[in-house]
């Protein structure tokens, strides 16, 4: 029988026993028997489905240019999301020196904003299975940019803070859903490309933002336009959203479908798979929202590439909080010039994806043509070997290589690798969720964000104690060693995943 949650829009009967099969139980990891292909009993007669293989209507036939400004505007408003997250680490240390508090407690700005991303993905994924991937965007960037705004307005601590947690809580929606989306559209074999995008927008925005931040806040301006900056680039990303994008969920435009033909043809019967699924409150508290948590309880695969993806990702942001420390404490440069090492993060990022970009298209693709269009989801950690290999060596570079008397190119290197690593990383587990768990794609990564949002939370809050404790050298060899231990989890499930 077909969980009616999991009705997406699969068009091709595919092996029960293939892992790669987006018809596979997330949470008992069996195969479910469903045909989508709209072979219909007499009992199915008014159920709504897909006019063949081709339909026009499906998101996985849409034309490829559609397909790409799809996949960028989705990048853009996650961009605007994870830019507003990591511009007020640069804007902080104004805010401490106005309001006459510490650097560790004036980066709490960054780390509410930042548990703002553990709540939202409890409610955004699980909605936009229910209604649609656009519906669960727009409306939340609407009100993140009121809270934005309300940021750039305050007048105290606790309104600048209390504003940053719920202007998180909404950004965090296009960082949960836009992995789904993606899913809607791409097959298998497209879809390590469309991801590479998806990783550098989640990467790009916040390795820029504290070098704009840093020349917004030094200059006339002051503090605040780091957010007005945030209203006016998201305002005209949501802009483009109302107008050009386009639901990409199979359930929706198969509801949208069934409502019209009713209207159509009087026959008040017709209507979509997903439709017979209940949607009471009291199931969506039960079945949905609980979904990301039970999956990351239950299913070992995800605790560990999630666990893994969180420290990364929470590194990243603390790296935010302690080139500070490493580059105008230490080497005594100002704070403009002081954030500029964020580009070499950057520059690893972007490293990483022309990398991800040649084995999707030169290895994985080949792969698949070479064994029927099907590939096991553990085909896509060879990338994240790779990076977990590079990731404590960064560390190391950058621990023992900090000293003034020290050029400085090497602990840019050290950067660059961190940050080369973290995308190899990163884009690796999410293409490996979304291949396991296809159909609750958007749960499986709304399970990752809501662990490395814990990390990425807290993790800035420790970076002035541990650097300054421990020093440069061994902060940074405390964080490699770390690194070493989570570096076996690719190789585990290379493996023995497929078991």
């Amino acid at each position: 029988m077909t969980n009616s949650n999991n009705s997406d829009h699969t068009l091709t009967t595919t092996d029960p026993q293939d892992p790669s099969n987006p018809l596979r139980d997330v949470e008992r990891g069996q195969a479910m028997s469903a045909n989508l292909k709209g072979n219909k009993s007499e009992k199915d007669d008014n159920i709504v489905s897909w006019n063949g293989d081709d339909d026009p209507d499906n998101p996985q036939n849409w034309p490829k240019n559609k397909k790409i400004a799809m996949t960028l505007l989705y990048g853009a408003t996650t961009m605007c999301a994870t830019f507003a997250s990591s511009i007020f680490s640069a804007a902080s240390p104004f805010i401490a020196k106005q309001y006459g508090i510490s650097q560790v407690v004036s980066i709490l700005g960054l780390s509410l904003f930042l548990l703002g991303f553990v709540v939202g993905p409890v409610i955004f994924a699980p909605a936009s299975d229910i209604w649609g991937r656009k519906m669960s965007v727009v409306p939340p960037m609407f009100i993140f940019i009121c809270f934005s705004a309300a940021t750039a307005t305050a007048e105290n601590l606790q309104t600048i803070f209390i504003t940053r947690f719920f202007g998180g809580m909404f950004a965090s929606a296009p960082v949960t859903v836009v992995g789904g989306g993606i899913a809607d559209m791409w097959s298998q074999r497209e879809r390590g490309s469309a991801i590479v995008i998806y990783s550098l927008c989640i990467v790009g925005g916040p390795t820029l933002a504290p070098v704009i931040g840093s020349a917004i806040s030094e200059s006339y301006l002051t503090w605040r336009w780091t957010e007005y900056i945030v209203v006016i680039l998201t305002s005209t990303v949501l802009l483009l959203d109302i107008f050009f994008l386009a639901e990409t969920s199979g359930n929706t435009i198969l509801t949208k479908r069934a409502k019209r033909l009713r209207f159509e043809t009087g026959n008040w019967a017709l209507h979509s798979k997903h439709e017979e699924s209940d949607h009471s409150l009291k199931v969506f508290l039960h079945k949905n929202l609980q979904l990301p948590i039970k999956m990351i309880i239950m299913e070992p695969m995800v605790t560990l590439i999630t666990t893994y993806n969180a420290f990364a990702y929470g590194v990243l942001y603390l790296l935010f909080a302690s080139i500070p420390i490493i580059f105008e404490e230490t080497r005594g440069w100002s704070s403009v010039p002081g954030s500029l090492p964020n580009l070499a993060t950057l520059v690893g990022t972007l490293l990483a994806a022309a990398l991800n970009y040649m084995y999707s298209v030169l290895i994985f693709a080949k792969y698949l043509d070479e064994h029927g269009g099907k590939a096991p989801p553990e085909k896509r950690l060879p990338p994240m070997m790779l990076g977990s290999i590079l990731f404590p060596i960064g560390f190391f570079l950058i621990g023992w290589t900090s000293k003034p008397e020290i050029f400085w190119l090497p602990s840019l290197i050290g950067l660059t690798l961190i940050g080369m690593s973290f995308l190899l990383i990163f884009q690796s587990g999410i293409n490996y969720l979304i291949d396991a768990y296809t159909i609750n794609a958007a749960s499986a990564v709304a399970a990752n964000t809501f662990s490395r949002s814990i990390f990425a939370s807290a993790l800035p809050l420790v970076s002035q104690p541990l650097f300054h404790n421990l020093g440069i050298n061994w902060a940074c060899t405390l964080l490699g060693c770390i690194a070493i231990l989570f570096g076996g989890t690719p190789f585990l499930f290379y493996r023995y995943g497929a078991r």
